[in-house]
Formats: structure tokens, sequence, C-alpha cells
């Protein structure tokens, strides 16, 4: 099985060679040297927010698409296609946790048309994490305060508020409390 780190490196490198990307080229596209990415790809390096944000839109490629086991998410949906049943919270799927400073673990994937994340910004968190997803999606704010920046407005989200963003939509996510903020995204799949 791959560490988190191999995994990223190993998916980080498959996309840039269908890219037909050199190591210098996508140090010149994301800002990052070429000799970082390359001990990224080789597993040596466990890169920060900034640096994956910065490689998957060099990339054209979401967070998800990289640091996604793509092969456990299908073997757990295997396993429970077509059941009713009941995801703990410790039977959650980590798909990428980082440097301590966020976790996003898969709830449900995909059987029914849509799939449900969770996502925890550590209290404290500093650091803005800014995605672009080929999908709709619906989040709610179940615990703390999310700051969102969707297309140049900014959104101050507490416990209870929603937020559809649609396709194709650059936005930024950061933790505006002290505590924990956790959100749930419903995506909606085609």
């Amino acid at each position: 099985m791959m560490t988190d780190t191999k995994l990223i490196g190993t998916k980080l490198k498959r996309f840039r060679k269908e890219k037909s990307m050199t190591l210098q080229q996508l140090a010149d596209e994301s800002g990052i040297s070429a000799g970082y990415i390359s001990k990224i790809e080789r597993g040596e390096v466990n890169p920060s927010v900034k640096n994956i944000q910065r490689l998957c839109f060099a990339l054209n490629i979401t967070a998800n698409e990289l640091m996604v086991d793509a092969g456990e998410v299908e073997k757990i949906n295997s396993d429970q296609k077509d059941k009713t049943y009941v995801v703990r919270k410790d039977q959650r799927l980590p798909i990428y946790g980082i440097n301590d400073s966020m976790d996003f673990e898969s709830v449900f994937d995909g059987m029914a048309g849509f799939k449900v994340n969770v996502m925890t910004l550590r209290g404290g968190m500093n650091e803005k994490s800014y995605t672009v997803h080929s999908y709709d999606e619906f989040g709610i704010v179940a615990r703390g305060n999310l700051g969102m920046e969707v297309e140049g407005e900014n959104y101050a989200l507490e416990e209870g508020d929603c937020i559809m963003i649609r396709a194709n939509t650059k936005h930024i996510v950061t933790n505006l409390s002290a505590e924990d903020c956790v959100s749930y995204w419903i995506e909606i799949c085609d």
C-alpha cells in the first residue's frame, strides 16, 4: 500500500506525463522549482496546500484527482452498491490531509449520482485553500466559521449556512475562527 506522499508523487508524475510536460515546464507553469517537483514525484517530501494547488492549476486537475486513491474509493463503492448503510465517523475514507491544517474525507461516493465529502479546517489555519471543480457542489457549514471567496466575492459562513458553487468556478476556503471548521460538501455527479 502506498503512503500518501508516495501516492501524490506517483499521480503527479503520471498527470505530468499525460500532459506531455517536462519537469521544467511544470516548474515554469507552477512557480515551483523542478528539483522540488522531482522530490514530490519520488515521494521524498510532503507538499504544502499552496504547492499542491499550484501544481493542480498548472496541470488543470483538481486536488481530489491528485490526492485520492481511486482504487480504494471503487472498492468501497462496489462493497456498498444497492445497500442501505451507515458510515461511522471512524469509517470515513480519507481523501487527503495536509500538514495538520486540513482533512478531506469521503462520506458517500457516487452510487446515486452524488458524492458527500467532509472538510475539516483546523482551528487557527491561516492558509487559504483554493480550487476549481468540474462539477457543481453544495456546501453546508456544520461547525465553526468558513470564509469563502467565490469569483471575487467574499462570504463569511456560520454554522448552518449553505453555499452553492457552480462547476468550473474558482473558490477559496479558509477558517475564520480559532476552532475547527467542519463543512459537508455534496458533489453533484453527471
